[in-house]
């Protein structure tokens, strides 16, 4: 027998054996990797432990390589660990090819509503921010690149999430849908908007997210699956001019199909 075979083996232990072990802790580093994107501002050891239901010393092991390879990263003054600036850098890769393209069209959209323009996509149980253009308003929303935020509480989320089924839109969420202002909605509620948002292609965020601040979101399908594009303005303003931002989304959209994919709702 080969001696490097010899060397890797371990008694008792087969092929098989070896390939459902890896296979095992890809699955437990990726529930890891889900918790931790729910909690941006960190948590601790046993909070990973409770949520994905393994030992503290199994979340520990994985933790501690997740960090040595800068996938995650303690999480400062407040304790506990949260997503490392390696999985944004992976995440720029993905998207490389997508955002140039897509950013021309995106900066004439802000420029002609003078209003924030953002795309992003699904990130774990959040949306990240890959792209914004901010507006030209003395009373403006000011994201940042790489801000993430729940996909049940805001209107790219809410777009993206209704390309999934209601099962499969239970399973990726949870039961647990924290709230941020009095207007955010449960899971029941949220399951009864989706379907609206499917046959109207708009999706909303009525100051669900953060008091004062509304958006409305359309989806794009592209050979790099799906992301949103988002106006974002003041609620009074967002309110106003609704029917205007929904037709300038529209027409941004088609002509980003035209060069990424084909979408469908």
């Amino acid at each position: 027998m080969d001696e490097r075979k010899q060397e890797s083996a371990e008694p008792g232990e087969d092929a098989d054996d070896r390939q459902q072990g890896g296979i095992q802790v890809i699955a437990r580093t990726s529930r890891i990797m889900r918790a931790l994107s729910a909690h941006p501002h960190g948590v601790s050891l046993a909070g990973i432990a409770a949520e994905v239901g393994l030992p503290r010393s199994t979340v520990q092991r994985i933790v501690t390589a997740l960090v040595a390879e800068n996938l995650a990263e303690p999480a400062g003054a407040a304790g506990g660990f949260r997503l490392g600036p390696a999985l944004g850098q992976l995440i720029y890769q993905t998207e490389a090819d997508i955002v140039p393209v897509a950013r021309p069209h995106l900066e004439r959209l802000s420029q002609a509503l003078q209003e924030t323009v953002c795309l992003s996509r699904i990130n774990g149980r959040q949306t990240q921010l890959l792209e914004v253009f901010v507006g030209e308003q003395v009373l403006r929303i000011v994201p940042q690149v790489g801000l993430t935020a729940p996909l049940h509480l805001t209107a790219d989320g809410k777009a993206l999430l209704a390309r999934m089924t209601p099962d499969e839109v239970k399973t990726w969420l949870g039961e647990d849908l924290p709230p941020r202002t009095d207007r955010s909605k449960g899971l029941a509620t949220l399951l009864a908007e989706l379907e609206e948002i499917r046959c109207s292609g708009f999706a909303y965020d009525d100051e669900e997210h953060t008091e004062g601040v509304s958006a409305v979101s359309a989806s794009i399908g592209t050979y790099r699956g799906a992301y949103a594009i988002t106006i974002i303005a003041p609620t009074v303003r967002l309110r106003s001019k609704v029917d205007s931002f929904r037709e300038a989304l529209t027409k941004t959209r088609t002509a980003l199909e035209r060069l990424l994919g084909t979408a469908q709702i």
